[in-house]
């Protein structure tokens, strides 16, 4: 029996791109290029926070993304390849939502509203990859039902990313932040 899952499938690598670009845009805010001449030196420790800020957003941008390819035409094997999907964007979150957690409290109690503003989203996002991968994980095998739980988890999960990015745009960071990234490493783009 064919399920049509390769059209969901499709669906689900088209989330996972939209996720990558959320995640991407969470570090646009904080972003600088270095200037000409010197830069007026900032707290060491503003700076250090700063790196780890940018740090965190390039890593997200860097592993964010899961591409699925081609799935198998075998529904078992298509089934772990979704799952282990799933399972590499839990992981990610993970590992943002710590490194973030780390960066608590800020040198300016300011700067703690852009983490809390990223926190967030998220943690909420995370959830519901966690409710997708437990759905493929729990399911004998992959039915039509199981990717439309599935879908519903991907699409609150991107969408909650989306807010995520608009609220980070509308967050502005103090001006000892903004001079800090300047001389941040991670915060600069080639």
């Amino acid at each position: 029996m064919k399920l049509g899952y390769n059209m969901r499938v499709k669906r689900l690598g088209y989330a996972a791109v939209v996720l990558v670009l959320a995640a991407a845009g969470c570090s646009t805010a904080v972003h600088g290029r270095p200037v000409a001449g010197p830069v007026p030196a900032s707290a060491p420790e503003i700076v250090r926070w700063m790196n780890n800020f940018c740090g965190i957003a390039n890593y997200m941008s860097a592993s964010g993304g899961v591409q699925l390819g081609e799935l198998p035409t075998d529904p078992a094997a298509a089934k772990k390849a979704i799952g282990d999907a799933l399972e590499r964007l839990v992981d990610v979150l993970d590992v943002a939502l710590h490194d973030l957690d780390e960066l608590t409290p800020a040198p300016v109690t300011a700067a703690d509203t852009a983490v809390d503003v990223i926190v967030e989203p998220l943690t909420k996002a995370r959830d519901k990859f966690v409710s997708a991968k437990s759905a493929v994980d729990g399911a004998a095998e992959l039915t039509g039902d199981v990717f439309a739980t599935v879908m519903q988890n991907l699409t609150e999960a991107v969408s909650v990313m989306n807010e995520a990015v608009e609220k980070m745009s509308a967050v502005s960071l103090p001006e000892a932040f903004t001079t800090a990234a300047r001389q941040a490493d991670n915060c600069r783009r080639p």
